[in-house]
């Protein structure tokens, strides 16, 4: 197995916890269709317990995997070495593909909060920039497709992409500045919400339409995806000063403050306005504003796109290294494996990343969260079997952070998380309670891209290789 020599200034413990923060939450931003969808009371329970069900069983997995072994690459390496070639490189694939996929949402949200000051964004494009200047048919097709809107992600993409290329203390030093940032109007929200409580913010328990239980259901779906992402940074370990040390308390840190995020500014705005059921989409800008004046809704605009651009530099940076570490042990062309001269960072892998978001920015992402569902739960159910076999086949390695109380903590830690992904990844097929064959299907593929694209490697390997 190839492992990478990097001339890198490495990440230290807080750089390291706000990326983690920044990959898995980044803000209370996406939570608010929870709100009026399944009910304020179950909303901010499930937001209470679902870290201790999920994500930090998912973050003490990580941690001993990554004390015991940390490399680049993270969950492929250690599913390469757990069971094969075969599992390792759906490990990366699906890692990478969530990396990608999720990369172009977050472009996209970041211009759609631009349209908060800016309406009509998508109404204007280059070719209302040359309506005066006689341009070539194709021209001018092409012009019209390049709107303002797709014009802002590529300033983000490109932006991130420069970050990235300088390394990961710079990617770390960011994720701290634009995470103070964001959490500032959080802050003070919370403050004056707290300070103008007049309701209850658990009532009601449930939405009508809704019982405790499909309240719960739905509620839970959207958590998972906010809690998602303990994951990504193991995939630069190498790149961190210390992993064995830092990796477990930057964890927990992230878990907490992603907690204490999604929870308590929610509290103090359904306490504040009472109005859980106008509560959807991007809310809480008109929430501050109801709160604190015009001036906090437009602050907490800001630090919803701080947000999206925290949550597109840090996973830009995890989803590089797959396609590096896959190139390293002869998975992908070896022109991946290429670094930066100066910083040590994989640039390959970083410029055709950053070139696959921009196009995706152009396409519509309704489908996109079905392929990222199934794509990260199945990364945690193999997580965590990962683990399971390791403890047996690699039982002589040191493991400075171990879940505790043996295979039977390891089972108790397991069981939630992995009936939680079975959940996610099943209600992805449901719309409005009825069974989708369609999704099904979107779903399904997505996974059966995995083997397929390693059926082409082998076949690309065997025809390749020099006798």
């Amino acid at each position: 197995m190839a492992v990478s020599s990097r001339p890198i200034k490495k990440a230290t413990f807080f750089q390291l916890a706000f990326m983690i923060y920044g990959a898995v939450c980044a803000g209370a931003f996406g939570l608010e269709d929870m709100i009026s969808g399944a009910g304020p009371g179950i909303a901010i329970i499930t937001l209470i317990i679902v870290p201790f069900l999920f994500s930090i069983p998912v973050s003490y997995a990580v941690g001993e995997l990554t004390t015991m072994l940390p490399v680049e690459g993270g969950q492929y390496r250690w599913s390469r070495m757990a069971f094969g070639d075969f599992w390792g490189f759906q490990a990366g694939w699906w890692a990478w593909m969530t990396g990608v996929v999720t990369n172009g949402i977050f472009a996209v949200l970041f211009a759609n909060y631009v349209e908060y000051w800016l309406p009509g964004i998508r109404d204007y494009n280059l070719a209302t920039l040359f309506s005066g200047i006689e341009l070539p048919a194709i021209l001018q097709t092409l012009f019209a497709k390049l709107s303002l809107h797709w014009l802002i992600c590529l300033s983000l993409i490109w932006t991130m992409h420069a970050l990235n290329l300088r390394g990961i203390q710079v990617v770390g030093n960011s994720a701290i500045l634009l995470s103070i940032v964001l959490l500032i109007p959080f802050a003070i929200m919370l403050v004056l919400g707290v300070a103008k409580w007049q309701f209850n913010p658990f009532a009601p328990l449930h939405a009508p339409d809704k019982n405790l239980w499909s309240g719960f259901g739905s509620a839970l779906v959207i958590a998972i995806w906010l809690y998602s992402g303990y994951d990504k940074l193991s995939a630069a370990a190498e790149e961190v000063a210390n992993p064995q040390k830092v990796f477990p308390p930057a964890l927990f840190f992230a878990a907490a403050l992603s907690m204490l995020s999604y929870v308590l500014p929610t509290m103090a705005g359904l306490a504040a306005l009472g109005n859980w059921k106008e509560w959807a989409g991007a809310y809480f800008s008109p929430a501050a504003a109801k709160i604190g004046g015009a001036w906090l809704g437009h602050a907490m605009t800001f630090g919803a796109l701080c947000s999206n651009a925290l949550l597109l530099n840090v996973t830009m940076l995890a989803a590089s290294r797959y396609p590096l570490t896959l190139a390293e042990d002869g998975f992908l062309p070896k022109f991946l494996t290429r670094l930066h001269p100066a910083y040590g960072t994989p640039a390959p892998a970083l410029l055709w990343g950053s070139v696959t978001y921009s196009l995706l920015a152009w396409f519509d992402f309704s489908q996109l969260t079905i392929i990222y569902s199934w794509f990260q739960m199945s990364s945690n159910i193999l997580l965590y079997a990962n683990l399971w076999r390791m403890r047996r086949t690699h039982a002589e390695l040191p493991r400075p952070f171990k879940i505790p109380f043996g295979q039977a903590g390891l089972f108790l830690a397991m069981l939630p998380t992995c009936l939680i992904a079975l959940v996610a990844m099943g209600s992805t097929v449901f719309v409005e309670g009825e069974f989708s064959r369609r999704q099904l299907l979107i779903g399904a593929l997505s996974l059966l891209s995995g083997p397929v694209a390693y059926g082409v490697v082998r076949w690309w390997k065997n025809k390749t290789e020099i006798p």
